[in-house]
């Protein structure tokens, strides 16, 4: 049986790269005419930044691990908006290789997996302008199963404490649902989550990587998937989701590898 094996874990922080108008230019030809097209469509440049190094990442992954050409390599989208590789063809002797990217606040993240479905999702830990905790929770409350809430809303916590909290669910929600390909139409109420008493919590140590929350979807608990939490900042929570074939096939926890832009710089080539 073919193993899982967790290929790439990698982030970019956008805040820190402020590209000359010349650079950022030259890198849209990096990517294909459909994407850059896209990506000139967005109205606020954080976005943009965002959205174009998220497109490299992708790329890079097929050149840095696969050795492929970076001018070989085109994807397409799903019905869902998914990216998936189209070019070149995988061989059948080839390991079955996912990939999912995600972008808020600062950060950019991509994963990757041989044999197994992968999902990820970084989120900025901050109230959505001009809402209140009381409002922002409210609104979003029906996503959530009673445990989780109650998790969430711990009186320990202070505000902040819960409004991590709440982040860190949303995360490892979001990530399940992209690793699965359904959206978030799904009834996100079925499926919940169960933190681990055998780790500390995150908002007591957000060093660690959390690796033992187990999944329950109608009650019924899901043992072939597995996650991580993590925080790649202060302010910038992290999770993974991905799905073990067999159930002895520990996977090791790692941190996520930051790149800067000169890393992507050594594999590009122009495409546009």
């Amino acid at each position: 049986m073919s193993s899982t094996k967790i290929t790439a874990r990698w982030a970019f922080n956008v805040s820190e790269w402020n590209p000359s108008d010349e650079q950022y230019q030259q890198i849209l030809t990096f990517i294909q005419p459909e994407e850059k097209s896209r990506i000139n469509r967005s109205y606020f440049i954080e976005d943009a930044k965002l959205s174009l190094i998220g497109r490299c990442l992708m790329r890079l992954l097929f050149c840095k691990l696969y050795k492929y050409d970076w001018n070989t390599i085109q994807f397409s989208r799903t019905e869902r908006n998914k990216p998936i590789l189209v070019n070149p063809k995988m061989k059948d002797s080839d390991p079955i290789i996912n990939f999912n990217i995600s972008h808020h606040g600062d950060w950019v993240v991509l994963v990757a997996s041989e044999n197994s479905l992968i999902g990820v999702d970084v989120m900025k830990v901050e109230l959505p302008s001009n809402q209140t905790l009381e409002y922002f929770f409210e609104t979003l409350k029906d996503r959530f199963s009673d445990y989780e809430w109650s998790t969430i809303t711990n009186p320990n916590y202070t505000e902040f404490q819960q409004l991590h909290q709440f982040y860190q669910f949303w995360c490892l929600k979001e990530s399940y649902v992209k690793a699965i390909g359904l959206g978030l139409s799904l009834d996100l109420r079925s499926i919940e989550f169960h933190l681990s008493n055998e780790e500390s919590s995150l908002i007591e140590n957000p060093q660690i990587i959390k690796s033992k929350t187990q999944l329950f979807i109608n009650n019924e608990l899901q043992p072939e998937w597995k996650f991580e939490e993590s925080y790649l900042d202060d302010l910038h929570c992290v999770g993974i989701t991905y799905n073990v074939l067999d159930h002895e096939n520990i996977i090791n926890s790692q941190n996520f590898d930051k790149f800067e832009i000169d890393e992507i710089l050594k594999y590009t080539k122009k495409l546009n």
